[in-house]
């Protein structure tokens, strides 16, 4: 599945000079503008591209809902784009989806992980045989132990030793690459499963 590039569109009449063109089928110009929200300058990453198409801006909606304070995701099944504020009076384990879900995408750095997530529970770090990959034990009963780094520990999941199990795998750039969270919640009996894979697509089910 092709990489979804999240855009929104701003109706300001506009004037550009660098063109760009998209499958062969429109052409939009690039559009170098800084933003302010609340007040408050806010800078563009260079992870993203403005561009004025037809007198529109387009402008991508994970930096404008970010900018915000709110959290986005695609849902692939659906073809929606969900835009959320972060809940309140929720346990550990909501909070924590909410941000995985939400918050975390392809290609951001450990600083911003560990400024949504914290400290992983358990590491392993890049080196010629293996990439880096991080485990965060999310809600785990006291004296919780796993040994494996590459897998789920869908046992203590079942038996609710731990609540929810995040794997992050990182690219030779050390640029999130991949995601996998299992979890449990208190709404039902499933283990839920959630994969953000390199593409940017995702896929959420349930584990019986």
């Amino acid at each position: 599945m092709k990489k979804l590039i999240f855009g929104v569109v701003c109706g300001i009449a506009l004037t550009a000079t660098t063109a760009v063109y998209a499958a062969d089928t429109i052409q939009a110009y690039l559009f170098p503008v800084t933003f302010e929200v609340n007040g408050q300058n806010k800078e563009v990453g260079s992870e993203y591209t403005l561009l004025n198409y037809n007198g529109h801006s387009y402008v991508p909606v994970r930096f404008v809902a970010e900018s915000l304070g709110l959290g986005i995701k695609y849902l692939d099944k659906n073809k929606v784009i969900s835009i959320m504020n972060e809940p309140t009076n929720v346990d550990e384990v909501a909070k924590k989806v909410w941000l995985v879900q939400y918050r975390l995408t392809n290609g951001v750095d450990s600083s911003y992980v560990k400024g949504i997530l914290g400290e992983p529970s358990v590491s392993r770090t890049n080196d010629d045989m293996q990439k880096a990959i991080w485990r965060y034990d999310i809600s785990p009963i006291k004296g919780y132990k796993y040994d494996e780094l590459d897998n789920i520990d869908v046992t203590s999941l079942e038996n609710s030793d731990i609540k929810a199990q995040l794997l992050v795998n990182w690219s030779n750039e050390d640029k999130v690459e991949t995601i996998t969270l299992w979890y449990t919640t208190t709404e039902d009996k499933w283990i839920h499963v959630y994969y953000l894979y390199k593409d940017g697509s995702t896929t959420e089910a349930l584990y019986e």
